[in-house]
């Protein structure tokens, strides 16, 4: 990867524009980054550091703990003065099986979909179905489908409105200002905290996008798609990261 421009804080700047961040969305991604394969427990100053390296505002971290304290989606605990805190068992149960999707080396595959069209309106719907239209669906569930047209096998023909469906407009969008900012984006950092504190925000802007739609292959999406480009490069950026990253994670939670 030819070495970018944005270098540490301009890169971070860079990322956080792109979005309005939620903030307990960014600790999620903080968690299932760093935390949940460090033991799963984080100090509250821990978590405080990284978001504070992305410009973020410490009155927001504190009412962006307490809000997932109060739902329930972490755990908080004490020893002596210092919080420490972990995801519970609802937040592992929402957001562990994500991680598959975000760190999938490529996108999904096109085999065992089914394109349906049905003569009446959709109804009960197969776990996982992607609705298409009022009348058409993607499914991977071999159930028997009363009343419909069902093609299976390999869609390279798949209409474009269905594709347009599949990857709707503002995450297409998305996708391309993604890229256009990580095409342009230099692991070298000034310190750990710096990487570590990029790698996630990374991690957090494509996890937003990948998580909105489907698990399916390119020939599936639109031909302006930037999807997997943006794969490819958010793998390479966190390969680079990853041993400044680790280092100041490993100092933080040995």
């Amino acid at each position: 990867m030819t070495q970018g421009t944005l270098q540490g804080k301009q890169a971070i700047a860079q990322l956080v524009e792109l979005d309005r961040l939620r903030v307990w969305s960014v600790v999620i991604t903080i968690f299932g980054d760093a935390v949940v394969d460090r033991g799963g427990v984080v100090a509250s100053s821990t978590l405080a550091a990284v978001i504070s390296e992305m410009g973020i505002k410490p009155e927001a971290f504190r009412v962006a703990m307490s809000r997932l304290t109060k739902d329930g989606w972490v755990e908080r605990s004490k020893q002596g003065r210092l919080s420490f805190y972990k995801l519970s068992q609802k937040g592992i149960a929402v957001f562990g099986p994500a991680t598959k999707r975000i760190y999938a080396k490529e996108a999904g595959s096109a085999e065992g979909w089914r394109f349906v069209v049905v003569r009446g309106a959709i109804k009960d719907l197969p776990e996982g179905s992607i609705i298409l239209s009022g009348r058409a669906y993607l499914t991977q569930s071999k159930e028997y489908i009363a009343d419909g047209l069902v093609m299976s096998g390999t869609f390279d023909a798949l209409p474009n409105w269905a594709k347009v469906r599949i990857g709707p407009k503002n995450i297409s969008h998305g996708y391309r200002e993604l890229f256009s900012v990580l095409r342009n984006v230099s692991t070298e950092c000034e310190t750990p905290l710096e990487a570590a504190a990029l790698r996630c925000l990374i991690v957090h802007q494509w996890r937003r996008l990948v998580l909105r739609h489907g698990d399916l292959p390119q020939s599936f999406f639109p031909s302006d798609w930037q999807g997997e480009a943006c794969r490819a490069l958010v793998q390479q950026l966190l390969a680079n990261l990853a041993p400044a990253a680790n280092a100041w994670f490993a100092s933080e939670m040995p």
